[in-house]
């Protein structure tokens, strides 16, 4: 008569689910799993955030032109007002017909406003004076250089952007989140490993009489370490579920603190479902590899000894 698969509970000869630090294993392997988790989310969102502001600023320039000087009397404010508009223009029609330029455009001031309303706040007085910005879509191989010397030559005092040093300063700081990241995630693997062994070592100590009994009846160092990782593996399981809701209710409440954050400031982090496929299953994945090759090693190595 076959066996079906899972038709009963496994059958331990050692009494490894009883005694002191019988649920260690799923509370270690919870805690890396919540941080192996939590890195795979953080650089998934980092790289989807990445892609969207290089994205949004790559091939794009922005010409800034300040405004004249606030003056006295009417007649004097009009004029200040006709150098900047004619400034403006002038840079315009440049770039609607200059070849390194594919679309061009001036911002209104109601999205100026809302470019400095995160910094300014809602109460930004109606006479601040605004400065007049034109944003700029490149071609493929355009000739930045020659564009930003064509638009200095009719506005010397236009500040061009090429938004390069803003590109540096997003790679630096992903890379270093990342980087963070990734060591704090290394270490955490580390101590469980350590942790993991460490248990196995007491559970052989605690249950050695047992393992000798096993020893003088036949039994293999194989059947016997099949006992340690069976059970190490059923902890790790019940911790990678543990994990894996505590990642959940981060994700959930940081969303939730988040949500009223203008996205100028802090853009929304969407994972498509593949990601979050990746997210669910890979460190489950993973924390049942560590724990069943750290448990194997372990038991092996103790039994060795054994004499």
């Amino acid at each position: 008569m076959k066996t079906k698969l899972f038709a009963r509970k496994y059958q331990y000869d050692i009494a490894l689910e009883e005694g002191v630090g019988a649920h260690m294993v799923t509370w270690i392997t919870g805690l890396m799993v919540f941080f192996v988790a939590l890195a795979l989310a953080v650089n998934l969102g980092l790289n989807t955030l990445t892609q969207n502001w290089v994205t949004g600023l790559t091939g794009s320039l922005t010409v800034e032109i300040q405004p004249v000087m606030q003056v006295d009397g009417a007649r004097a404010q009009a004029e200040a007002q006709k150098i900047t508009d004619d400034s403006v223009q002038q840079v315009l029609a440049l770039a609607k017909k200059h070849p390194a330029v594919a679309e061009a455009r001036v911002l209104t001031k109601d999205e100026i406003r809302n470019l400095i309303r995160p910094w300014l706040g809602d109460k930004m007085s109606d006479d601040l004076p605004l400065p007049a910005l034109i944003d700029l879509k490149l071609n493929k191989k355009a000739d930045v250089e020659k564009l930003q010397a064509d638009i200095r030559s009719i506005a010397p005092s236009a500040s061009v952007d090429t938004h390069d040093d803003t590109l540096d300063d997003v790679k630096t700081l992903v890379a270093t989140a990342r980087a963070f990241v990734l060591l704090l995630t290394g270490v955490i693997v580390l101590l469980a490993v350590a942790a993991i062994a460490s248990i196995v070592r007491a559970k052989l100590a605690i249950h050695a009489a047992e393992v000798e009994t096993l020893h003088l009846i036949g039994a293999s160092d194989e059947y016997i370490a099949r006992q340690f990782r069976q059970h190490t593996l059923k902890g790790t399981l019940k911790g990678a579920l543990l994990g894996l809701f505590c990642l959940a209710l981060t994700i959930a409440t940081v969303s939730y603190m988040t949500h009223t954050v203008d996205a100028a400031i802090l853009p929304r982090l969407k994972l498509v479902p593949l990601e979050w496929l990746a997210l669910m299953i890979s460190p489950v994945l993973f924390s049942a590899l560590v724990a069943h090759l750290t448990a194997q090693k372990t038991v092996m190595g103790e039994l060795v000894r054994l004499p």
